[in-house]
């Protein structure tokens, strides 16, 4: 039995939904976004349409040219790997504490296969103009805790419709996650509210008397017996006094007595509701320290009002046009049209199947007028159009052929590159919304490192060589963890194209056609690594640079019996600094340029042995 101030709390959820449901921004996303998947799909035309169009014999035709667009997001999204890096405010100190959480995030996205789970984030994002990653806690066999990061999908969120920051963090009161269930499935889930869990879904349950503020379609399917699970997450304010002492930042909230200027701070608190309707299944504080949503929003692109929409919206339009023109003109020239006089035929049904083959014989009484079109010209105009309208969605997405690996004009490695970079411009907006649902990502799971991670462990993790390596969280990492501040840096690999692969090659033929040095070719290679698109070439810049700073290596003793005066002044000046004898190396090539004989010319003896190295 409900109590009263479970009534009270239902009723404050329920409010809660109905504004995101009822909100215009909501409920246009709500209308909009399903439609925007279809398109994806290829699947662009109602249902009235397709009777309409059956009904003159018309193909309904779909020439889908949002997909390749969206496929060359997803592929550039493929190509550009992201890594969370922290960071410790004190340089050199922090560094071996903030690598060890760098490693737990590199972890949890393993774990998590979030390279997938981001991938369909980015996806749904970029459809509809709304994406979804739920960062929670998870325990494995051995009851160990694991941070986990996993997409959402974007039609089961319901924000708070007066949030319009990104990071709703910063201005959002609630967000509910409504999930569609099998009744017996919620009865599993929650054996103790079994009945009423029933009672929800059977056609002559009157809960639903006397409720004109809900919609009973919002929260059962009778007919394919379903529940619709709610989950509402909410902050609860809570009003806090600091005063600036003597002592440092005092909380005086509770103290009365206190006399002097303080500073009011308004916090929230994280709740979480489970519910179904007239069911509170479960309504406590968030099992999580942080005062957090435990989702990170992927927003494409967002009205004044608050509505996500994407590119796939920006092109439906000309995406219809061009399905019906081609629909259209292909009808055309495959039908003809008669003019002709009352009685000119006796049998009209055989003049039409006549008409329909291409080697048709139409025959007329003579004296009657008779004419046959062949709408050519209409279908061509139509086409014409169509044509035009096809023009226009690169101009809308703006993706150049020349990004899409199309056929183009441009022929020179540096005209293409700039096409290409101006393609990239356009898109650069939302890989740096990305680049935000990252960072709040982020931030979550590294709260629940300080709150679960509190016991030693050792885990692997596979670096950017595909090498696996341990990874041990001992007692003092966790301690700094829980206790230290760090920032947040997303990474990102840079997406390589055919034009860097080309100046690649032409820097390394650039420095095998110079000649150089041995010596000054290896000191290039940290050069050519870093215009490659080899995946690990950071690491491997810096192996060699670590190589770079090494002392050379010493020479291995060895004896060699020389004739000294048989010599030339260059040999002489090489063999007398190898043995460390520079003065001598010095006067040699001296006395070879001065045109004067050495010593050892002057009383040709010869030198019997010279001993290299140590």
């Amino acid at each position: 039995m409900a109590t009263k101030k479970d009534n009270v709390v239902l009723q404050d959820l329920i409010d809660k939904f109905n504004a995101s449901l009822e909100h215009p921004a909501w409920f246009n996303f709500g209308e909009n976004a399903p439609r925007d998947f279809r398109y994806r799909q290829g699947e662009q035309w109602t249902e009235e349409e397709i009777i309409t169009l059956k009904g003159r014999g018309q193909a309904p035709t779909a020439e889908n040219e949002i997909h390749p667009i969206i496929e060359r997001l997803r592929g550039k999204h493929k190509n550009q790997k992201g890594r969370i890096i922290y960071r410790g405010r004190n340089i050199g100190s922090d560094e071996q504490k903030a690598n060890i959480l760098t490693d737990l995030a590199l972890h949890t996205h393993q774990i998590s296969d979030f390279e997938f789970e981001e991938g369909d984030c980015f996806d749904n994002g970029n459809i509809c103009g709304f994406g979804c990653i739920e960062t929670k806690i998870t325990f494995d066999d051995a009851l160990q805790p694991q941070v986990i990061s996993k997409n959402e999908e974007s039609l089961d969120i319901y924000p708070d419709p007066q949030s319009k920051r990104y990071d709703w963090n910063e201005d959002a009161d609630y967000i509910t996650r409504a999930k569609w269930m099998p009744e017996k499935k919620a009865q599993q889930l929650y054996p103790k509210f079994k009945d009423k869990i029933h009672a929800l879904t059977t056609e002559d349950a009157n809960i639903w008397d006397d409720r004109e503020d809900v919609k009973q379609d919002n929260y059962v399917d009778t007919k394919n017996k379903r529940v619709r699970i709610m989950e509402t997450w909410w902050k609860k304010y809570e009003v806090r006094k600091v005063a600036f002492t003597e002592d440092g930042p005092k909380d005086v909230t509770k103290d009365k007595k206190f006399k002097g200027k303080v500073l009011t701070q308004v916090r929230p608190r994280m709740q979480k509701s489970i519910w179904a309707f007239n069911i509170l299944i479960e309504n406590s504080e968030s099992p999580y320290d942080h005062d957090l949503f435990p989702f990170s929003p992927y927003f494409v692109y967002r009205k004044k009002d608050g509505e996500p929409y994407s590119m796939v919206r920006l092109l439906i339009d000309v995406q219809d046009e061009i399905n019906k023109r081609r629909s259209k003109a292909l009808h055309l020239l495959n039908t003809n049209q008669a003019v002709m006089e009352q009685g000119a035929v006796q049998d009209q049904d055989n003049l039409k199947k006549q008409m329909a083959k291409p080697d048709g014989i139409v025959e007329y009484r003579r004296g009657f007028q008779f004419q046959m079109e062949k709408n050519i010209e209409v279908a061509q105009t139509q086409m014409a159009f169509q044509q035009e309208s096809k023009a226009a969605i690169p101009r809308i997405a703006g993706v150049s052929d020349e990004a899409m690996g199309r056929r183009s004009e441009v022929r020179s490695g540096v005209g293409l590159q700039r096409k290409q970079l101006m393609t990239e411009v356009l898109v650069t907006p939302i890989f740096d919304n990305l680049r935000r649902t990252r960072k709040m990502k982020g931030r979550l799971e590294y709260e629940l490192y300080k709150q679960y991670y509190t016991e030693e462990k050792e885990f692997l993790v596979t670096d950017e060589l595909g090498n696996e390596r341990p990874v041990k969280l001992d007692r003092e990492g966790i301690k700094s963890i829980q206790e230290g501040i760090y920032d947040i840096i997303i990474e990102e690999a840079p997406d390589t194209t055919t034009i860097q692969d080309e100046q690649f090659q032409m820097i390394a033929n650039t420095i095998q056609g110079m000649g150089l040095p041995p010596a000054v070719s290896v000191a290039m290679l940290p050069m050519l690594f870093q215009a490659s698109q080899l995946r690990g070439k950071d690491t491997i810049i810096k192996q060699l640079e670590a190589m770079a700073q090494q002392p050379p290596q010493e020479l291995p003793k060895m004896s060699l019996n020389l004739s000294w005066d048989n010599l030339t002044k260059e040999e002489k000046s090489v063999f007398a600094n190898m043995m460390g004898q520079q003065e001598l190396a010095q006067y040699e090539i001296q006395a070879g340029v001065d045109g004067e004989p050495s010593e050892s010319e002057e009383t040709g003896q010869d030198i019997p042995e010279v001993s290299i190295g140590q």
